[in-house]
């Protein structure tokens, strides 16, 4: 009776401590994408580039097309320095349907919602389904992959819980 007592123990903190790691790793990933919000929504090139890993990959369904994050980064280089400027203003949220990984690895499925005011005054707002593979170096975070898949609807955007 003993060894099956010891034995719920055993399972009840392999659970309790799994679930810990878990919740520290969501808690850690939020606060990568919040700093991934700030540098996109401040058009700092420098530092929304240091939240890639040296490796990273886009794999962007609209566009049919998959290359390193770095010449994403210089593809997006005039639109974030208009930002900094403030010539638009750009706002950015994430939201996710599926979150796995362990401490040092990451996969995240959800939507993005990029809302941008450009030089003219016209403003728009997308919502794009991704994937992101993300791992931890270092102690940082960085995205390894992040592939945009096709658009989201503002339904699918608002079924989803917020971060």
């Amino acid at each position: 009776m003993k060894s099956k007592n010891m034995l719920k123990v055993v399972v009840l903190a392999m659970l309790f401590t799994s679930s810990a790691i878990a919740q520290n790793r969501i808690s850690e990933l939020n606060a990568y994408w919040n700093v991934v919000k700030e540098k996109v929504e401040a058009g700092d090139v420098a530092g929304y580039g240091s939240t890639f890993h040296e490796d990273g990959v886009l794999v962007s369904e609209s566009s049919g097309s998959c290359y390193a994050l770095k010449k994403a980064l210089i593809r997006w280089k005039e639109g974030l320095e208009k930002t900094a400027k403030g010539l638009t203003k750009v706002k950015l949220n994430f939201r996710f349907s599926e979150r796995l990984g362990d401490d040092d690895s990451a996969f995240e499925k959800g939507i993005f919602r990029y809302e941008l005011l450009d030089e003219n005054g016209q403003n728009s707002v997308r919502f794009i389904q991704f994937d992101a593979l993300l791992v931890k170096k270092e102690g940082k975070w960085q995205i390894m992959l992040e592939h945009q898949k096709l658009p989201a609807t503002k339904e699918e955007w608002l079924a989803l819980k917020p971060l």
